[in-house]
């Protein structure tokens, strides 16, 4: 009433301690904050709260509310009558030692420093928590990168390897004959004594075989040359034989592995096992004709210097699957008009050799993607030797991103040299584009 309340700075309370939620102990934003006490600490000394309910909020527009904090108050002042209201008596009905005295003599103290939480500014305060230098530090969350087709390879091996020693393990303790149904098993009996050891086992086989699947389906499904995998046995073959072996797992654990694993089943796994094996090594043995045959490609070499159509004569052979019969290059300009034309326009105006050509380097490609799936083999028709050019065309637009210009009509017909001889300059122009990509993917 007096005005003897001091009030304390609004928006700035003791630290108080407080635990996190569980579904926010996790999250990003939670973890740089350190702690609640020092966010408390943060915003009252950096004065964030203030124009925001700290120390220097604005007053809000009362919409409709009667605001008092604009009217006089000095009514609510103690009085004497018969004096002056400009005497100095008058003028001490707000002081502190009038105010005890209508209390009795006692002094009234603001409940708002102890009741409401509200601690002074020292910073000599025991009670404030000082913030660290990693309370506001944002805390990187390691990402690991992906696992490798080599890290999943080895992994398989090993899973595999796993599962043949529990295998051979089983395979030394071969299942016990089943009891006849006429005699009764005593609860002490060895047969009701081995069911709990053939439980143990059926788990331990049931756990080894389930990581061996699971590293299998990981290494299929992440593997970055289905086609590879494709040719050594086929997607529908390989699930079939993972749901077999699951199939065999699932019958074990709903007889509750009694009397222990079954010949059958025991085979079963034993074939698929090694049926991984061999085509783990025939994948082995693919990879390295293709090392085999890298080593043979003289075009990756950089010293073609002044030799661009030979070397780009040279990828076309490397990678034509009948290279056996393309012929060697001639240019149509250094030929007459009566030998129009060439051996080797002849041959590639069909289109036929460039889209299989195209297929092919599309498959050696890490980027599997844009093949040719239709094609003319009949040449009877001229139109259909200008489609395959089409289809060339376009795929070469569609997957290389390089753009040909062919008179397509021109090279079938064999009597347009000017075509003839753009049709030249845009296989050197695709072979050099397709080159470059195949190059950089295995310096990857």
């Amino acid at each position: 009433m007096g005005g003897l309340e001091k009030r304390g700075p609004r928006g700035y309370v003791r630290p108080q301690g407080t635990n996190f939620a569980t579904s926010a102990k996790s999250r990003e934003s939670v973890l740089s904050l350190g702690s609640i006490a020092h966010l408390q600490y943060y915003f009252a000394r950096t004065g964030l709260l203030d124009g925001k309910g700290g120390r220097l909020s604005k007053k809000k527009d009362n919409n409709g509310t009667l605001d008092l904090s604009g009217l006089d108050t000095s009514f609510l002042a103690p009085r004497v009558v018969g004096l002056d209201e400009d005497s100095s008596y008058a003028s001490m009905g707000s002081s502190p030692e009038l105010l005890a005295q209508t209390h009795g003599g006692m002094m009234v103290e603001s409940p708002t420093q102890e009741d409401f939480g509200y601690i002074s500014e020292d910073e000599d305060d025991p009670h404030m928590l000082p913030p660290t230098t990693s309370t506001y530090k944002q805390r990187e969350i390691p990402v690991h990168h992906p696992p490798t087709l080599e890290d999943l390879k080895t992994e398989l091996h090993r899973s595999l390897g796993e599962a043949e020693k529990v295998l051979a393990e089983v395979k030394q303790n071969p299942m016990s004959p089943p009891p006849s149904p006429a005699s009764k098993v005593d609860a002490a009996s060895p047969v009701s004594t081995s069911q709990g050891w053939y439980e143990i086992q059926g788990m331990h086989v049931l756990d080894i075989i389930t990581l061996a699947i699971r590293a299998a389906k990981i290494y299929y499904t992440a593997h970055n040359q289905p086609a590879r995998l494709a040719s050594i046995k086929s997607e529908r073959k390989i699930r079939a034989e993972l749901l077999s072996v699951m199939e065999v797992l699932k019958r074990m654990a709903t007889r509750n592995f009694s009397h222990g694993m079954r010949t059958e089943e025991r085979e079963t796994i034993e074939n698929w096992v090694e049926g991984v094996h061999d085509m783990l090594k025939q994948e082995e043995a693919i990879e390295e004709a293709e090392q085999k045959q890298r080593a043979s490609w003289t075009w990756l070499d950089n010293s073609w210097e002044g030799k661009e159509i030979e070397r780009e004569y040279a990828f076309m052979k490397s990678m034509d699957p009948d290279s056996s019969t393309l012929p060697e290059f001639t240019p149509t300009s250094s030929v007459s008009d009566n030998s129009l034309p060439t051996a080797f326009v002849s041959d590639l105006k069909t289109g036929l050799r460039l889209v299989m050509l195209h297929n092919s380097v599309v498959k050696k490609s890490k980027r599997q993607f844009g093949a040719i799936d239709k094609w003319h083999t009949d040449f009877a028709k001229p139109y259909r030797c200008a489609e395959n050019l089409r289809f060339w065309i376009k795929a070469a637009e569609l997957r290389w991103e390089v753009i040909l210009k062919v008179d397509v009509m021109g090279v079938v017909t064999g009597t347009d040299k000017i075509a003839m001889q753009g049709f030249e300059d845009a296989i050197w122009k695709w072979c050099k584009k397709v080159r470059e990509e195949i190059s950089g993917e295995m310096k990857l």
